[in-house]
């Protein structure tokens, strides 16, 4: 299993159906929602949250991914509950309707080797 290789097709499929910058998307008011991408292809993951607690990731087998690739670990903490609702209520961008069909876009698409 290869995340980065896993990233860069997820961001190849992203790019095809939004159709604009998923990178400044994802990095700016989207993080939550490439996090919650993560999750349904890696379901172990968890959140974790920048230090300075304007940016969230997941934490995949010890590293630390967003849309841009691996991140530097020590920038981030794993998210408590506390957390995880600070960001859903800020950063829960997409309807369930939206997050559906991207959801059955995305795995009908990325197909991860474990």
């Amino acid at each position: 299993m290869n995340v980065i290789l896993d990233i860069i097709m997820i961001n190849n499929v992203l790019t095809k159906y939004f159709k604009r910058d998923i990178y400044s998307m994802f990095l700016d008011d989207y993080c939550f929602e490439y996090y919650r991408i993560l999750k349904l292809i890696y379901p172990d993951c968890k959140m974790v949250i920048e230090n300075n607690k304007d940016h969230c990731a997941s934490l995949i087998m010890g590293n630390v991914y967003d849309v841009t690739g691996i991140r530097d670990g020590s920038d981030f903490f794993i998210a408590d509950t506390f957390y995880e609702n600070y960001v859903y209520s800020f950063y829960n961008k997409f309807n369930e309707e939206v997050r559906n069909d991207l959801n059955n876009y995305i795995v009908g698409k990325v197909k991860v080797k474990k």
